[in-house]
């Protein structure tokens, strides 16, 4: 008598969750920070795929619980102190998977928000070349930081967009993400007192050309793979970056000058949804899905739809009750179950799928009550399609 409510109660969730997200660039990796990496350190979530950072900056990770329009699924806390040091102080970088096309125009834009003391004015700014910029150091001496002046406050948000138009030389490979800043002229010669914490928190990265022919290279996908298998985080990324300002990645680059860019067109665009498995849609403490739960998938997952899904991932979430090893296994399982469902399936073609099991690490609500409980016991299925008509 208690599985008419639920399902309906499911079918509003899931109406509730299909929300389109920003769309995801061609020219920057990761630009919305949605693509974790998992270092080699600790075999754990540390760091975004595609972005790097000196030891110095510490990067928190932030899973939005409620899709946000401007964040997305994850975004990042950034946090570094302020020495007094008013020159371009680099906080993030990523490496361009092509080069870009000498004497074209490009815009580099995004969101952010930021944190410091009052007597403080901030500014963001980027640098482009061949190194990750790092101040002081002899490979940085000839790069040329520049300062982000359009900014836009977003009306009933604490964010603001920021534009940056620029044209490329063709030997940009990396763009180092930083801030500048100094006294407010007007906030008097009292010293500061205390550490100068400054905290940010970027989102919606993208890198645009001008010309709206411009693709990508060739070896788009393969570079993108290369950086993303990068998982070292924390003294081994610092060493490499400070020592010299690049990473150390197997193999070598592919040619990725201008004159291959046009071959090969831009990845479409992308909008996420969710879709959500509650624990009443698998046998209790076990993997198996229920026939209401294939029902669900079965009607979900029209051909239509099927034809436009690019990757998805397969996350699986318990409550607090029982062991931290039991709960990761189950997780594991029922995130195992639905991709075997996939596998049955008739489809003429399989997308790119992810497992990620998370156990009892990201509850939802409390874990205080039966009904709370109910709620952390769930698959969420991110599903990211090509644009078009679903």
């Amino acid at each position: 008598m208690y599985k008419t409510p639920a399902i309906l109660l499911l079918v509003y969730y899931l109406l509730a969750g299909n929300i389109c997200l920003r769309a995801q660039p061609g020219l920057l990796l990761n630009g919305g920070f949605d693509d974790i990496n998992i270092c080699s350190e600790y075999q754990a979530e540390c760091g975004v795929e595609g972005w790097f950072y000196l030891r110095d900056v510490k990067v928190q990770l932030l899973r939005q619980e409620e899709t946000n329009r401007l964040t997305g699924p994850n975004s990042l806390a950034i946090f570094f102190t302020w020495n007094g040091y008013t020159g371009f102080t680099p906080v993030i970088g990523t490496i361009l998977p092509c080069r870009l096309q000498t004497g074209k125009g490009y815009t580099f834009r995004g969101v952010l928000t930021a944190k410091l003391n009052t007597k403080l004015n901030f500014k963001p700014g980027i640098c482009l070349g061949e190194k990750f910029y790092v101040p002081r150091r002899p490979f940085s001496a000839a790069m040329k930081p520049d300062s982000i002046l359009q900014l836009e406050p977003i009306a009933g948000s604490p964010f603001i967009r920021f534009t940056y138009h620029f044209t490329a030389t063709g030997h940009e490979q990396y763009l180092t993400f930083g801030s500048f800043i100094h006294r407010d002229s007007l906030s008097g010669k009292t010293p500061l007192t205390g550490v100068q914490t400054v905290s940010l928190q970027p989102d919606g990265f993208e890198l645009v050309p001008d010309d709206p022919e411009e693709t990508v290279c060739p070896a788009w996908v393969f570079n993108r793979d290369r950086i993303y298998a990068y998982n070292y985080r924390h003294r081994e990324m610092d060493y490499s970056l400070f020592g010299k300002g690049e990473l150390v990645l197997t193999g070598e680059w592919p040619d990725t000058g201008s004159t291959t860019v046009k071959k090969q067109p831009l990845p479409q665009a992308v909008e996420v949804d969710t879709l959500l498995l509650r624990d009443l849609l698998f046998d209790f403490n076990k993997a198996g899905l229920k026939p209401e739960a294939e029902k669900i998938l079965h009607d979900y997952f029209t051909p239509e739809r099927w034809a436009r899904l690019d990757s998805l991932y397969i996350e699986g979430h318990t409550d607090s009750i029982g062991s931290d090893k039991l709960n990761m296994q189950l997780s594991q399982e029922r995130t195992g179950s639905v991709r075997n469902w996939f596998a049955q399936q008739s489809f003429s073609s399989m997308p790119l799928i992810r497992l990620r099991a998370f156990g009892r690490s990201r509850p939802v609500t409390g874990n205080q009550t039966a009904a709370d409980r109910a709620r952390n016991r769930r698959v969420e299925l991110i599903l990211f399609y090509t644009k078009g008509k679903p």
